[in-house]
């Protein structure tokens, strides 16, 4: 049974080509998670919402921003492939599972998308200076937070843990319902204040936010 993307295309503009592309990777995942088990099997016979339209929902946020855009634990390309398909530029998936990556490059190929590929665990990554850094269901909010300031301290101009902080750059993460929790879990001494959106997938989720420039909510 081939997807319909109703609910994706009612939140984001979607062409011909890109609604083939996205068909096309939906149609990959389904094969090729019999060989690699690449997501689990209850969220497949919902992949249309709990994958695609979940990741698309970002596009509105990711537009915002120029530069690379890393894309944290990236597993089957959600949210960091769909956003590509969609239209985001320079995303970078950095996924340790080298299976995964294989997949990711059968997608690329398939969908003629131009995301990045990095097979390699977060920390060993070379400093990619990133604009944007996007998240989902990988680790805690605060991990994901260390991982971030761990990456900005591999720039050739900032040369302490606190100059890393200060210069943090935009954070995007997909949250479930611990999301209050991770939040109040954050050390007090990170100048960081996320804006947290409601979830089209779930009501008990959150969107959460950090950016160097306050926007207003009605802009996304």
């Amino acid at each position: 049974m081939k997807p319909n993307f109703k609910m994706l295309k009612k939140h984001v503009h979607v062409s011909c080509e890109t609604f083939d592309k996205l068909v096309i990777y939906f149609d990959l995942l389904h094969f090729w998670q019999k060989k690699m088990n690449l997501v689990s099997d209850n969220s497949l016979l919902e992949a249309e919402e709990r994958h695609f339209l979940d990741s698309a929902q970002l596009y509105s946020f990711c537009r915002k921003f120029n530069g690379n855009i890393l894309d944290f634990g990236s597993g089957a390309g959600f949210p960091g492939a769909v956003l590509s398909i969609l239209g985001v530029p320079q995303i970078f998936l950095i996924e340790s599972s080298k299976k995964k990556c294989n997949f990711l490059t059968i997608v690329r190929k398939e969908t003629k998308s131009n995301f990045k590929i990095l097979n390699s665990r977060i920390e060993n990554i070379q400093f990619l200076n990133p604009s944007l850094v996007i998240s989902r269901a990988l680790t805690s909010t605060k991990n994901l937070i260390a991982m971030t300031i761990n990456h900005m301290l591999k720039s050739k101009k900032i040369k302490t843990r606190k100059e890393a902080r200060d210069n943090i750059p935009n954070l995007l993460f997909l949250k479930g319902k611990t999301y209050n929790h991770e939040l109040n879990d954050l050390p007090k001494n990170l100048k960081i204040k996320f804006q947290t959106f409601p979830s089209i997938t779930s009501v008990e989720s959150r969107i959460l936010l950090y950016s160097r420039k306050l926007y207003d909510i009605n802009e996304y």
